[in-house]
């Protein structure tokens, strides 16, 4: 997760019970959003466990499609609680930490595909991303929702911004060799829509490449409602490899790649174990959003457990293809029936 902005956004009544959220309009949806089945049935309840808030969210589950989404999500100009200033600097400081090795995999992917060219990165954040690629042959852009983000952004990679709703980006069709979309699909409330722009605005060689939480990782499973990667009700859209790669194809996309590769939000969760542990022994914990620097004795033992114990588990998990993330790499046509089309000397 590294969205600093508010991609499309939440409201929330302060409860010191546990009840669930039906903003109006969007509640008990008899069918998918995805794929239209009837086959829907009720997945798990959680609050939002970054803010320690405890009005609780409901999910629900396509059994065809596999598909998870938000029930009855908050409004759009609700949203702006739910994406607070606290939010937004523990979400933009964790964008730019070590953004070289951070971004690395991401870069060496790009690179199997294209070299230069015209790349968008949408929901940018403040650039961290886009730092990394501007010492290339690289025509940057980005969107974010987020204005004083967006600037920072601007400033420090010289990209050319647009700031708002992606759907409202103005592009042209065939403008960009790459489209990127780190973390932000699981934010919108339609993603059809957004995935049906980046392919209007991809060239017809271009390359979408994405991540997002994978909601049939091991990770999601065995922690349930502690899981990080559910982060209500931030989190509009859950997906699996097999939901993203439906959507995909039915929107015209050919899947280059998509795979689950060793990453892991166990730590995280973890802490939001050691949250509801606490709160049900009488002690407040303190919400994550809110969390400070740690000591060198706590990072010392959690490094030590993320280099041994997590490093594993998230090894084991990528290779039965059921990590906490999900990589994909699309193409707007079918690369292979076209010829070798997918080199930086390819016009388009």
């Amino acid at each position: 997760m590294r969205k600093a902005g508010r991609p499309f956004p939440i409201n929330e009544s302060r409860s010191s019970g546990r009840e669930t959220h039906l903003a109006a309009g969007a509640a008990g949806s008899a069918t998918c959003p995805l794929c239209g089945s009837g086959a829907v049935h009720d997945f798990l309840s959680a609050p939002d466990r970054f803010h320690w808030r405890h009005q609780e969210y409901k999910l629900l589950r396509c059994s065809s499609c596999t598909y998870v989404w938000l029930d009855g999500p908050p409004r759009p100009e609700e949203m702006p609680l739910h994406y607070d200033e606290d939010y937004h600097r523990a979400i933009v400081t964790a964008g730019e930490k070590s953004a070289e090795g951070r971004w690395r995999m991401q870069r060496e992917r790009i690179s199997q595909y294209k070299k230069s060219g015209a790349l968008l990165d949408i929901g940018c954040s403040s650039g961290g991303f886009l730092g990394t690629m501007k010492r290339g042959s690289w025509e940057l852009h980005g969107i974010e929702m987020n204005a004083s983000t967006a600037e920072k952004a601007k400033a420090s990679t010289g990209a050319e911004l647009f700031v708002g709703n992606a759907a409202d980006a103005p592009f042209p069709a065939g403008r960009f060799d790459v489209i990127t979309c780190f973390d932000v699909v699981e934010h919108v409330y339609q993603p059809r829509q957004l995935l049906g722009k980046v392919r209007e605005w991809l060239k017809p060689d271009g390359i979408f490449y994405t991540t997002l939480p994978n909601i049939d990782s091991w990770e999601a499973r065995l922690l349930g409602t502690c899981w990080y990667g559910l982060e209500l009700p931030r989190h509009l859209s859950h997906f699996s490899p097999r939901s993203l790669r439906y959507v995909m194809s039915s929107l015209g996309f050919q899947e280059i790649a998509i795979s689950t590769p060793a990453s892991s939000y166990v730590e995280r969760s973890a802490s939001y174990v050691c949250s509801e542990f606490l709160e049900k022994v009488g002690i407040s914990p303190v919400p994550m959003v809110n969390t400070g620097p740690r000591g060198f004795a706590s990072r010392a033992v959690r490094k030590v457990l993320r280099l041994t114990l997590i490093e594993l588990f998230a090894a084991a998990a990528s290779l039965a293809g059921a990590a906490g993330s999900i990589e994909g790499i699309f193409s707007k046509f079918d690369l292979k029936a076209s010829g070798p089309a997918i080199t930086s000397e390819t016009q388009s």
